[in-house]
């Protein structure tokens, strides 16, 4: 939606009324000027925009796209429907016996284990002030800014576990490379082999996402790749299935592909290509999919791999009590059964309103962005444009 925004609006600053280059205003007042120091002056103005815009914007888009749309759901996905107040803990750290654990240092929302051996789900530090245990509250992942204080104070900050993600998109790209050079491979096929050959390493995401000891050393405790693979096999395919349902579906809504907008032929084009209302619908039809469809099958993903994580390995959030019941032994290609029939009304009711809030602030944010970068280049056309005759 941003980048339409911000195309239309560039496009139609730079086209302005005149259909000439020559004649055209605002790219006479960037290119043209009537002294040569005075278009060194606007060009060195312009990338100076363009960086401090980049510098700005870079951070927000990874706010968004990855601690917005990939932590947070799956903080909510796993965290029990009550769980016990999390306490305010002040500089702490917890030994694991594996490293040293920094908790934080100004949040009620980090859990440190009493004891080694013993899950920061099954017992709580005790209320440092009554002595007693606390009482039980709402999940903290129902709140955004809850859940960005819960990472802030876990030591380990707002992009927790992003070297884990990035290394599962290399991997995934790589394998995605390989398979997708195998003549008449359909590319459906090549997502699920690539889902396929990177789940141990998406599945060491989640763990480093759900537990509060330092990523490195979570992979020495995962299952053997034949039981991830085993576990997640089924969902993974349906989900790569999926994707390309939703997005051949969706993009219906633009009407047939008429060329590209590329020599290269990458950038397909569209007979509603501009269209705004074909947009809007693009949007409704993709939003709309994705909810009824993938997120079931995400919630599975990383309830079935949450089930996975060793049992002395202390976590962010208090689990689900049904998360833990399954063992490693038990896993299988239906195990992820289990984690469908035991997820709660109260568990899809939050993660409904998680995914919503998300996509609200995302949406929000990209508009605020690009509405700022078109005002940005609309003072700059007109502060640069040549001084007419009078």
């Amino acid at each position: 939606m941003a980048s339409l925004f911000i195309s239309r609006g560039i496009h139609s600053l730079i086209a302005s009324r005149d259909t000439t280059l020559g004649s055209n205003i605002a790219w006479g007042g960037i290119t043209k000027r009537d002294e040569p120091t005075d278009h060194k002056v606007a060009g060195t103005v312009f990338w100076v925009l363009v960086a401090v815009n980049f510098c700005i914007l870079v951070p927000v888009f990874f706010v968004l796209v990855y601690t917005i749309d990939r932590l947070f759901p799956t903080l909510a996905i796993v965290e029990a429907d009550s769980p016990p107040e999390y306490e305010l803990v002040t500089g702490r750290e917890s030994n694991t016996g594996v490293g040293k654990v920094n908790v934080g240092s100004s949040s009620k929302d980090a859990i440190v284990p009493d004891d080694v051996n013993e899950s920061s789900s099954s017992k709580l530090m005790p209320d440092e002030t009554a002595g007693l245990p606390s009482t039980p509250s709402k999940p903290v992942t129902s709140s955004l800014f809850g859940t960005l204080r819960l990472l802030r104070s876990s030591g380990t900050g707002i992009f927790k576990a992003y070297r884990w993600r990035f290394l599962y998109n290399c991997v995934w790209g790589f394998a995605f490379g390989i398979v997708s050079q195998v003549p008449y491979m359909p590319v459906v096929a090549s997502a699920v082999v690539a889902s396929l050959a990177a789940t141990k390493v998406e599945t060491a995401w989640t763990h480093a996402v759900l537990s509060a000891q330092y990523d490195g050393y979570l992979y020495k405790k995962l299952p053997s790749y034949i039981t991830i693979l085993k576990a997640t096999a089924i969902p993974l395919a349906a989900e790569a299935v999926l994707i390309q349902v939703i997005n051949a579906i969706a993009i219906l809504s633009f009407g047939k592909r008429t060329g590209s907008a590329d020599g290269m032929g990458v950038i397909p084009q569209y007979e509603k290509s501009t269209s705004i209302t074909a947009l809007c619908m693009f949007l409704v039809t993709f939003f709309t999919l994705y909810a009824c469809l993938l997120i079931p099958v995400e919630v599975i993903l990383v309830r079935t791999r949450a089930a996975m994580l060793a049992d002395d390995v202390p976590t962010m959030v208090q689990l689900d009590s049904s998360i833990r019941v399954q063992n490693e032994e038990d896993l299988g290609f239906m195990s992820w059964l289990h984690a469908w029939k035991t997820f709660s009304r109260a568990s899809w009711i939050r993660i409904a309103k998680v995914n919503a809030k998300s996509l609200g602030a995302m949406v929000g944010t990209e508009i605020v962005a690009g509405a700022l970068i078109i005002l940005q280049f609309w003072i700059f056309t007109v502060a640069t444009q040549p001084a007419r005759p009078h």
